[in-house]
C-alpha cells in the first residue's frame, strides 16, 4: 500500500485541523486530531485508487505486449 499518500494526507488533514482551531471553531489539539484521521482515511483512499490504477495499466500493457 502506498505510504507516501498516507502520510500525505495526515499531513494535510492535520494543518487542515490546525487551520479550522486558529479560525475559532475547535480547539488546537481536537482540530489537529480529527483532521489527521480524516486525512489517515482520505489517504487509504488515494492509496486504494493508485494501486487499482496501477494494476489496470499493467493488466493493459500485458493485453498489447500478448498480440
Amino acid at each position: 500500500m502506498g505510504i507516501n499518500h498516507i502520510v500525505r494526507g495526515i499531513m494535510i488533514g492535520g494543518s487542515l485541523g490546525v487551520f479550522a482551531s486558529l479560525l475559532g471553531m475547535v480547539d488546537m489539539g481536537r482540530g489537529a486530531a480529527w483532521g489527521m484521521l480524516g486525512g489517515f482515511f482520505a489517504g487509504l483512499t488515494l492509496a486504494r485508487r493508485a494501486e487499482k490504477r496501477a494494476e489496470k495499466n499493467r493488466q493493459s500493457n500485458r493485453n498489447k505486449d500478448a498480440e
